[in-house]
């Protein structure tokens, strides 16, 4: 109730962010997300260190750790098939294409990357957490030829980083029991020849270090974007610019209001 009525406050005392008094209502009484993720899980099967979920319209289970809260789940769940939350990717302006080649930056748990694994041409799931990796690599065992799990936290520059694992949040730091691989779009992209059309992130306050290392990638192929910038408030409008100097014809949305600091949730641009 309290992020609720922080987000009512927002929308009256700092920014609309171009949303509508309905549209606030619908946000600030709207279910929660464990009332509206049950309906949409048809089956969990307990399978050594995973639960095996059959979620409605997907007909390949996802993987997920079993000592990770399903609380969080419910959060993906509902943030994935709820055409009316902030955070969902697939505006109709950046919508996953048959022919697209997609690059899911934070993949996480991946239910974006099995969402989307049967209606476009290549995934390429990327997560650090070594436990999701294991997830992922169980989830798209049936799907290695659409979907290539690659396990490195992104930023603009290579090297390692350190990570807590703090389940769907997990982010970098300096210090941390996890050490992971930090590799830039760039190098996975660009010096491949591969080019992209749909780039996804949601990395806990690191977009902005991940499309600098994306740079040359963007450039080139200028793909559709769906971009978390809640986590630092500041996000939205400096995404917005970096874009807008790489290629001045996007088009670009934000999206929402994030109750703790009023920022938008989500950009997208096209």
């Amino acid at each position: 109730m309290n992020r609720r009525v922080a987000l009512a406050k927002h929308w009256l005392f700092t920014s609309h962010n171009e949303i509508p008094l309905f549209e606030l209502l619908t946000k600030v009484f709207e279910k929660t997300c464990d009332l509206k993720a049950k309906p949409y899980i048809l089956e969990v099967v307990e399978e050594e260190e995973f639960l095996k979920i059959r979620i409605k319209g997907i007909p390949d289970y996802l993987y997920y750790p079993k000592n990770t809260a399903l609380q969080s789940l419910y959060q993906v769940i509902t943030e994935s098939t709820d055409v009316n939350q902030w955070h969902y990717y697939e505006i109709p302006e950046t919508k996953v294409g048959l022919d697209d080649v997609v690059v899911d930056c934070g993949s996480a748990e991946g239910l974006f990357s099995l969402m989307i694994a049967r209606r476009c041409a290549k995934v390429y799931a990327i997560e650090p957490l070594p436990l999701f990796i294991k997830s992922l690599h169980l989830t798209f065992s049936e799907l290695k030829n659409k979907v290539e799990v690659i396990p490195c936290a992104l930023s603009n520059n290579t090297g390692v980083a350190y990570m807590s694992d703090n389940n769907i949040a997990s982010a970098l730091s300096n210090e941390g029991s996890i050490k992971v691989l930090v590799e830039t779009v760039d190098n996975l992209f660009f010096k491949k020849g591969i080019k992209i059309d749909y780039l996804k992130a949601d990395l806990e306050g690191y977009e902005m270090d991940m499309l600098k290392g994306a740079e040359k990638t963007i450039q080139q192929s200028k793909p559709k974007i769906a971009i978390t910038t809640y986590h630092k408030a500041h996000h939205a409008a400096e995404i917005k610019t970096f874009l807008l100097s790489i290629h001045s014809d996007y088009k670009i949305k934000v999206k929402g209001i994030e109750e703790r600091s009023g920022a938008p949730v989500m950009l997208h641009a096209w």
